[in-house]
């Protein structure tokens, strides 16, 4: 789709002392070209707010120290006026040298067309989308690949795909709007020489343009706080922007960041002089937006009813979660105290969050149904024998979805991994196998590991759910929790001959995604044995 933003921000010459640097001591230049383009025809999409994020970011990064090669922002321009402006930000970075870094902002129209690559729109006489648009338009690669002409490290940000593109037009003139669905990661990433890129949203998907009366987008906002903040690595302000995009636009919205900085470039920071190291930073983002708890029970005193595996299986699911970007706890054998205390910290830590959250809780282990209506898990410590006994050890699904729906989080994802039979302990009238269908209301994703009313063939052996799901999220592309169930669905059934069928089902509204890229994973924590309950921590996750 074509969207209207795209940052390209690069460095000048500052007058001042770069953080860290003393007094006299000589300060690389920092040039930056920044270009909004808001002024389009409505035939192809006017867009409200590209030259206000153009000029928030400049003033965000002219207190980086950088300098505007062109004097002033960029606003409105033609394609002759756009490809000469990035030319000029070649020239200032060459004569610069290699101890120069560069900035490039693009607010405005974007678009990717099949095979050939991502487009920048510029302003035009145009009145509507067709097949001259691509003539008209600067391709991205050339950007890009003007840029690697730069001996010194260039950060092109790239704040395109507006959702306000004039969609219909675009596929009545181009015979469909595959063309238009976002921009594309660079066929050309292995000339992509020591730059890191930022784009405003995932690849294939559209940007939020804000509301006029917002005046900036949620990614301009965000970049022009950040650039505000005290100086970090390149990697570690956009790994902010993106937490703060995905907080203010409810998960609706995610930036996707791809460095291919040189090794002796990879460190090289950005922020604003006047804010001093170790200044407070921006709340935004503190707490963390994804949190996981996996529980796993071995039963170690059941004799042959215990499950020798399921510490394994949690570590495999929580090492998973972690590398897809999840804070995550592991407690091991917890009993129901420890169970109701790993709840409440998963809650506070949603709570924290805030609406822009998502928690995963797995279980592994034992579980039971009573009557065919309410499913319990068990608690480590002696397995329960009747339904009595289930009712006062075990910990009520039910009660849980219930308590964790009650959090500000917009999702939670409960993973229930214990459809494993163990025959004479539960024998008993009103005791069912498997578990019962359950259905929430309220933003809750429930996935058993074995379908209502059945348990799986091999109850000791490794997890093939725990496997099949540890693996599907770690795509090297965004994936949401529908698709992943279907896919570990599918594993399951094939790797156990149609003897276990996964079931799920879902009440969440908003798309929820995985994915394996994060450059720093979330610190996974080493499993929490628990013999007695947790005790509480105010910040457990």
């Amino acid at each position: 789709m074509i969207s209207r933003r795209h940052i390209l921000l690069l460095g000048g010459a500052a007058a001042m002392p770069w953080p860290g640097r003393a007094l006299g001591e000589e300060t690389p230049a920092r040039h930056a070209l920044i270009i909004g383009n808001a002024a389009y025809s409505e035939g192809i999409g006017t867009l409200a707010n590209p030259v206000r994020d153009a000029h928030l970011v400049a003033e965000g990064i002219i207190e980086c120290g950088f300098s505007l090669v062109t004097g002033d922002v960029v606003k409105d321009a033609g394609r002759s006026e756009m490809m000469s402006a990035f030319r000029n930000f070649v020239d200032a970075m060459q004569a610069s040298g290699p101890a120069a870094t560069g900035f490039v902002y693009y607010s405005g129209h974007g678009a990717a067309r099949e095979g050939e690559g991502n487009f920048l729109i510029p302003v035009e006489d145009a009145a509507v989308l067709d097949e001259a648009l691509w003539d008209d338009s600067v391709s991205l690669d050339w950007v890009m690949g003007k840029l690697t002409d730069c001996p010194g490290p260039t950060v092109l940000s790239i704040d395109a795909c507006r959702n306000v593109l004039k969609l219909p037009e675009a596929e009545r003139a181009l015979g469909g709007g595959e063309s238009f669905r976002g921009l594309r990661r660079s066929a050309g990433s292995a000339e992509e020489r020591n730059m890191f890129i930022s784009f405003a949203t995932w690849e294939g998907e559209t940007a939020s343009d804000g509301r006029a009366d917002d005046n900036n987008g949620p990614y301009a906002k965000a970049l022009g706080t950040r650039l505000l903040e005290p100086a970090v690595t390149v990697r570690d302000m956009f790994e902010n922007v993106r937490l703060d995009v995905l907080e203010m636009t409810l998960q609706r919205q995610e930036p996707m960041n791809l460095s291919r900085l040189q090794r002796r470039s990879s460190d090289i920071k950005i922020g604003a002089w006047s804010r001093a190291p170790g200044a407070p930073m921006s709340p935004v983002s503190l707490n963390p937006l994804r949190v996981a708890l996996v529980f796993s029970n071995d039963y170690a005193g059941s004799g042959a009813y215990a499950l020798p595996n399921t510490h394994a299986d949690g570590t495999k699911v929580a090492a998973a979660l972690s590398e897809s970007g999840y804070k995550v706890r592991h407690i091991q054998n917890a009993d129901l105290e420890g169970f109701q205390n790993g709840l409440t910290m998963m809650q506070n830590a949603l709570n924290a969050a805030g609406p822009a959250s998502v928690g995963v809780v797995y279980f592994a282990g034992y579980g039971a149904s009573l009557y065919g209506e309410d499913n319990y898990l068990i608690p480590n410590g002696p397995l329960p024998r009747n339904e009595y006994e289930v009712e006062e050890r075990g910990a009520k699904l039910q009660d849980a979805v219930e308590f964790l729906e009650a959090s500000k989080a917009q999702a939670v994802i409960l993973m229930v991994d214990c459809g494993r039979a163990y025959d004479s302990p539960l024998e008993t009238k009103g005791l069912e196998p498997g578990f019962a269908g359950y259905t929430s209301d309220a933003n809750v994703v429930i996935a058993y590991a074995d379908e209502p009313g059945t348990t799986r063939p091999d109850a000791t052996g490794p997890s093939v759910f725990a496997d099949a799901f540890a693996s599907r999220i770690l795509s090297p592309d965004r994936i949401d929790i529908n698709k992943v169930m279907l896919q570990v669905s599918g594993d399951v059934i094939a790797a156990t001959a149609s003897q276990q069928q996964p079931w799920f089902q879902t009440s969440v509204r908003l798309p929820i995604y995985f994915r394996a890229d994060v450059e720093d994973p979330a610190p996974y924590l080493p499993p929490m044995m628990v013999e007695e309950s947790p005790p509480m921590d105010p910040d457990p996750l």
